[in-house]
């Protein structure tokens, strides 16, 4: 007889955690990290932005997770989903160097990134890498163009925390050259109300214009990254992808932000 309730209490123990085992992967919390910029961020003020974020956040539900949502500076960002578990980073550009660091779910936009100067400027002449050197040039820190140019041996950098900073000091001629997006570039004109006119692009980054995507940060579970993946070919498959995006879902081999300069 006690053998019995011994097996019985054995059973219902080993049942009990292999319930709470369950239950804890269903309770899986992500902790989804970004920064503040027109992609990201919907205000009051800019109702058609954040389409990235809608995204995202559209990705998360399907997959069936619970998330925490933190907007910061892109350093501190970048930092969370470098070093801890369940963090998801978006829109992360995917450069070489950065192919190991992450799990790759899948593309928000293609991206192509410049260095502009003002129209005005006809004195910066910039051919190739070599010629950057001779200039002041607006980053915002730890972002792939910084981490590129800096690789590159590109030495007068200015880091800031965000394009906006960037946008002003290079109008302000603070900066000679900004690296930015021609899709962002164009965003932050509209945004502040500038004639975009007043920049050309010097020199393209082609070494990191492949596209921004959501990532997950390395130590993030197989099959959670797997849920998270599967999630996103549906809403690729279904359409959703290219209705919450766009017209930033441009072909990667031609810039159509480009053209509008």
């Amino acid at each position: 007889m006690k053998l019995r309730t011994l097996s019985l209490s054995v059973f219902l123990v080993a049942l009990w955690g292999g319930f709470n085992a369950a239950n804890s992967q269903a309770q899986v919390t992500l902790d989804v990290v970004t920064e503040r910029t027109p992609i990201t961020f919907r205000s009051n003020d800019n109702l058609a932005d954040g389409q990235a974020t809608e995204l995202v956040q559209e990705l998360i539900a399907q997959s069936g997770f619970e998330y925490q949502l933190y907007f910061s500076p892109w350093k501190r960002a970048y930092r969370r989903a470098e070093t801890e578990s369940n963090v998801i980073i978006y829109p992360l550009a995917r450069t070489t160097e950065r192919e190991n660091k992450f799990h790759w779910i899948g593309q928000i936009t293609p991206v192509h990134y410049y260095l502009f100067r003002l129209l005005e400027r006809r004195d910066i002449t910039v051919d190739s890498l070599a010629d950057v050197n001779q200039y002041k040039v607006g980053v915002v820190n730890f972002h792939a163009h910084h981490v590129y140019l800096k690789s590159q041996g590109i030495a007068n950098l200015e880091p800031v925390n965000s394009n906006r900073q960037n946008f002003h000091k290079l109008l302000r001629k603070r900066v000679e050259l900004f690296a930015s997006s021609s899709a962002g570039l164009l965003t932050l004109c509209e945004q502040e109300k500038t004639d975009c006119e007043k920049f050309v692009p010097a020199l393209k980054l082609e070494g990191i214009s492949k596209g921004l995507f959501i990532a997950a940060s390395l130590d993030t579970p197989e099959e959670t990254v797997a849920k998270l993946r599967a999630a996103y070919d549906l809403i690729e498959e279904s359409g959703l992808l290219g209705k919450i995006m766009g017209e930033r879902m441009n072909a990667q081999d031609k810039d159509r932000f480009l053209e509008q300069f």
